[in-house]
């Protein structure tokens, strides 16, 4: 037995995604786990918004090219950018707080239900690790 922890050799990964006016409502590609690996842990998903509305974010699993929708979550209206609403934890919704893990080959995909205003963003940001 080791007597000290033994840690992989590979760097942690930092999924980000802006989604703006110009993306309009269709899929986009989050993070995607490699094929010929053993998979992606997901520990921390995070967005913030500067549109003056809510906007609706749905997520999906890619797997073989067909989406599947997992859930969705509301982003409020200046979340973590207003300095009154704070960011929106997202795998408090998708994964009632808990890591996400992606399968080889799975890919984790995001869209607005309806687009965001122009001159307006989501951010998303998080932390995973190869497994």
């Amino acid at each position: 037995m080791a007597t000290t922890p033994t840690f992989p050799n590979v760097p942690a990964i930092s999924p980000a995604r802006t989604l703006a006016s110009a993306d309009g409502v269709a899929f986009a590609d989050l993070l995607g786990a490699p094929a010929g690996g053993s998979g992606v842990m997901i520990g921390r998903l995070r967005a913030t918004s500067d549109d003056d509305a809510a906007v609706v974010l749905q997520f999906a699993r890619s797997q073989g090219g067909t989406d599947r929708v997992m859930g969705e979550v509301q982003v409020p209206a200046g979340s973590g950018t207003n300095g009154t609403a704070a960011w929106t934890d997202l795998l408090a919704s998708l994964n009632l707080g808990a890591a996400l893990t992606l399968a080889p080959g799975e890919t984790l995909r995001v869209r607005t239900k309806t687009a965001v205003a122009a001159a307006r963003k989501i951010d998303i940001t998080g932390e995973a690790a190869p497994l």
